[in-house]
């Protein structure tokens, strides 16, 4: 594969997880803000999402082949934990921590298609 097809994979794949995490990050605020019976239905689809974020997130890695988006998937896992035992704002960290760590693997490939002309 060239190296501009390559960028542009990594980076398309890059900002794809980077904005789902955004997506995650809002959907956590929104559910600390919940009582009781509402909050333990949202809980229950909240970790449903964050594992079906996992899948996308593996595929984004098997695509790509960006690496570091295996500490991204345990920073979601860790998240999905902190969750469960009600640590929201442990579980944000990990969420921003995940957004940080795709930002950062994804500009290298921001370089690239700068250096190229094509953003």
């Amino acid at each position: 594969m060239s190296e501009t097809k390559n960028a542009m994979l990594r980076f398309q794949y890059s900002e794809k997880i980077k904005s789902e995490l955004i997506m995650t990050s809002k959907l956590l605020e929104a559910l600390k803000d919940l009582k009781d019976e509402e909050r333990k239905g949202a809980e229950k689809l909240f970790l449903s999402f964050l594992n079906a974020l996992r899948i996308e997130i593996n595929i984004a890695r098997n695509v790509s082949q960006i690496n570091d988006f295996e500490k991204v998937d345990l920073r979601v896992e860790e998240a999905a934990l902190h969750v469960k035992m009600h640590e929201y704002s442990e579980a944000f960290k990990r969420i921003s921590e995940a957004i940080s760590i795709t930002t950062t693997s994804g500009q290298k490939s921001v370089e690239t298609l700068k250096r190229k002309g094509m953003l």
